[in-house]
């Protein structure tokens, strides 16, 4: 398994507005130390941590990574799996603070490595620039918020159809494969967000942690929701090691996918918004009783309107990202990059006295 291919996202703008889901990374009692990193855009967090990041899998260490939903291109955190480390961009929309100051939780300050005259000099374009950003994923999250509301209904119009009895016996057939599965805890991750000018899944996560995948083809959410919510109850009772994926815009509301990775195993929604490959899939119809026609016009009508509606909200991500891209520019030009080497070297040696 490669660590590249292992990527999460932990926030994404939702019906709710921005979602984030880092302080599921926390572990004070099992982790040993969450790093947290301060500063503003362009003061280098995220290829700090993929320098990091490389060093640690150079050492043959498996590392879990969490991109941005606003720019995959960049880091929100990374996590060190073999030696219990996390590093996290702890900065706004997902500010976090230390719980257990310097026994687990360490706060780093990249700020240390600018100048604030330089940036005293651009205030006014920071700020102006920082709230047409704002204003661009407040008009992204209205976009998505209209686009769940349509999706809902047709989930609820869908519902009505379920075949309970089936479903059971689906669900009956997966739980006899968990018998295997490691205990532990249920982690929360997202596997995909409406990010710049589209929607993102990262597929090759659930094809590196899981061999066997189950897909549901299903477009209305509603079996898949159904089979999800009894296969999570029935972890969770086990007290199962497992990934519960949030669908990204209903976070924290609608599982989209669960895996098992400590036995391979992978039960995924599969539609029109995100697909993957898999042994053994299953369309929804099978396990519904057919839908009348009036209804089924209207939800096919509603899943169009709320498609455009995604694609217009990643293109007012899209336009943030630009702006985030000239803010960065006045910050850039305030770091002292040598600095952030010296960073850099402190990280590593502190990490390395843990991750023996």
């Amino acid at each position: 398994m490669s660590s590249i291919d292992v990527n999460f996202f932990l926030g994404s703008n939702t019906k709710r507005g921005f979602v984030p889901l880092f302080d599921k990374l926390k572990k004070p009692q099992t982790g040993r130390r969450f790093y947290i990193l301060k500063g503003g855009p362009g003061s280098g967090k995220s290829t700090l941590m993929r320098r990091i990041a490389k060093t640690l899998m150079e050492h043959g260490h498996f590392v879990e990574f969490m991109p941005c939903a606003s720019d995959p291109d960049s880091l929100d955190a990374i996590f060190d799996h073999d030696g219990q480390i996390v590093i996290v961009d702890g900065t706004a929309p997902h500010i976090l603070d230390p719980d257990y100051p310097g026994a687990y939780d360490m706060i780093i300050n990249m700020a240390d490595a600018w100048s604030n005259a330089a940036i005293e000099e651009n205030k006014q374009e920071i700020i102006e620039l920082s709230q047409d950003i704002s204003g661009c994923h407040r008009m992204a999250t209205a976009c998505i918020k209209s686009a769940a509301a349509l999706l809902e209904h047709n989930r609820l119009i869908a519902e009505k159809y379920l075949d309970c009895n089936k479903i059971s016996s689906f669900v009956s057939s997966l739980i006899k494969k968990l018998d295997e599965a490691a205990s532990g805890d249920e982690n929360h991750r997202l596997l995909s967000a409406v990010t710049v000018g589209r929607l993102l899944f990262f597929d090759k996560t659930i094809s590196s942690l899981c061999q066997d995948v189950y897909i549901i083809e299903d477009e209305w959410g509603a079996v898949s929701a159904a089979v999800l919510s009894e296969i999570r109850d029935y972890a969770t009772k086990r007290n199962l090691a497992f990934i519960s994926c949030y669908c990204s815009i209903n976070v924290p509301d609608k599982i989209d996918h669960i895996l098992f990775p400590s036995i391979g195993l992978g039960i995924s929604t599969s539609n029109s918004y995100h697909s993957t490959a898999g042994k053994f899939r299953i369309q929804a119809q099978e396990l519904m009783k057919p839908v009348k026609s009036y209804e089924l016009d209207s939800m096919n009508k509603q899943s169009s309107l709320a498609r455009e509606l995604i694609d217009l909200a990643a293109n007012h991500v899209a336009q943030a990202k630009d702006l985030h891209d000239k803010l960065e520019k006045y910050y850039i030009s305030a770091m002292d990059f040598s600095k952030v080497d010296n960073i850099y070297h402190k990280l590593i040696e502190d990490i390395f006295s843990f991750s023996v």
